[in-house]
């Protein structure tokens, strides 16, 4: 080293994550999100409103009443994931001010042109 060139500078601090305990924490995140989607109290009334229904018919004792009900909700349940998704498919996006589509055009330099799933996601490297 000669007198006038600086010290290099010392190397990153490692990250505080590993790349699995990142993606852990990253689905545990997500999943937390879709979880606030879900009206979870609505869900056991509904289960609730089915067990004393089916506790009404002829020889359903309250322990089957329940087993019917939940095993109702949870069918029901299972079929979310495909119909949701064809839900979105189908749907109308009448989403404006989309911050994300926002900041990507302004980044861009272009208005933005529709929202997110008219257009597809930009693919960084």
């Amino acid at each position: 080293m000669t007198p006038n060139t600086p010290p290099p500078p010392p190397p990153p601090p490692p990250p505080p994550l590993g790349a699995t305990q990142t993606a852990s924490l990253l689905d545990h995140v997500i999943y937390q999100q879709v979880l606030a989607c879900v009206d979870l109290d609505a869900l056991d009334d509904l289960e609730q409103s089915l067990t004393m229904l089916a506790g009404d018919l002829d020889g359903v004792g309250p322990d089957h009443a329940a087993d019917l009900a939940r095993a109702m909700v949870d069918r029901a349940l299972l079929r979310l994931p495909d119909d949701v998704r064809r839900y979105l498919r189908t749907a109308s996006w009448p989403f404006e001010g989309c911050e994300l589509c926002e900041e990507e055009a302004r980044q861009a330099g272009q208005p933005t042109a529709g929202c997110c799933p008219s257009r597809p996601a930009p693919v960084k490297s």
